[in-house]
């Protein structure tokens, strides 16, 4: 048997090694920006501050990172009950919007979505 020897080009072994990331990376901005008109928004008066506080904060904190984990998250304080509302017994007040706002999201375009980051990042 031969021995063989690989000899990397650098270029090519640095986008491979920081393609996956990537890919994921695209994967939650689509999420994110497929999903911030189902984020429910306050009926509030429109000089009252927290009207649409939900949505804003959750689009900008954008797409987080830790090393190589990407989330995404709504950081209001009040998020975690929004998110947990029935949506048959809830009466939204911004029409479109609803709870678990990323599950619906990924159930609904889940594959789109990873397709067309898959797509974007073609070598």
């Amino acid at each position: 048997m031969k021995n063989i020897t690989l000899k990397w080009n650098s270029k090519t072994k640095k986008t491979l090694s920081i393609l996956p990331s990537k890919i994921v990376e695209d994967i939650a901005l689509e999420t994110l920006n497929r999903t911030s008109p189902t984020i429910p928004m306050s009926s509030a008066l429109a000089r009252n501050s927290t009207r649409g506080r939900l949505r804003r904060e959750t689009i900008a904190m954008g797409v987080q990172n830790n090393g190589n984990i990407y989330f995404l998250e709504s950081p209001t304080y009040y998020s975690k009950y929004v998110y947990n509302m029935n949506n048959a017994t809830t009466n939204w007040s911004t029409p479109g919007t609803q709870s678990k706002w990323f599950d619906m999201t990924w159930t609904k375009d889940g594959k789109s979505i990873t397709n067309n980051a898959v797509e974007r990042n073609r070598l």
